[in-house]
């Protein structure tokens, strides 16, 4: 009689862990559904061709914007006024002129990216010029983190395709 009993709690064990299984299970979108969920302030899940093209354009500096959109990963900026981008920025090219004995002065962003880990890496393409020569094309890799520290870790002139 009582090994009925240890069975019963047993198999009563056992399905309720398979309901906490399903209960846990992460959501994952499948190429059938093409719904684009939309948070409560109006920001959207990307779509599946937005997804393609970012992608395709994962390498850091040069990814296209999606306007509306809230996702991991990489995360075009379009707000080039922000006061930390360009702080960030500046220090990047500090950076530059301290190890090539030179004296740029930053312009104007171009471009800017980020992603989010224990605060955010931004990669900048922007504008600066030394003395009164044509602007110069640069690409900084810069670390801004929680605890509001600044560290550069790339600045270097754009390379050129060849």
């Amino acid at each position: 009689m009582r090994e009925e009993g240890k069975e019963e709690d047993t198999q009563s064990e056992i399905e309720e862990e398979k309901g906490n299984e399903k209960d846990q299970r992460v959501y994952e979108h499948t190429s059938e559904e093409d719904e684009v969920y939309v948070w409560p302030n109006g920001n959207r899940s990307r779509t599946h061709e937005e997804w393609a093209r970012y992608y395709k354009q994962i390498k850091g500096f040069d990814v296209d914007p999606f306007p509306g959109t809230c996702e991991f990963g990489l995360t075009a900026i379009t707000d080039f006024d922000d006061e930390i981008l360009i702080r960030c920025t500046k220090l990047a090219i500090e950076h530059f002129n301290k190890e090539n004995d030179m004296s740029y002065v930053f312009v104007k962003i171009e471009k800017a990216t980020c992603s989010v880990a224990a605060g955010l890496w931004y990669y900048v393409t922007f504008q600066a010029v030394d003395g009164e020569a044509e602007p110069k094309i640069f690409q900084a890799k810069v670390f801004y983190g929680v605890q509001r520290n600044i560290r550069v870790a790339l600045c270097r002139l754009k390379p050129t395709a060849s």
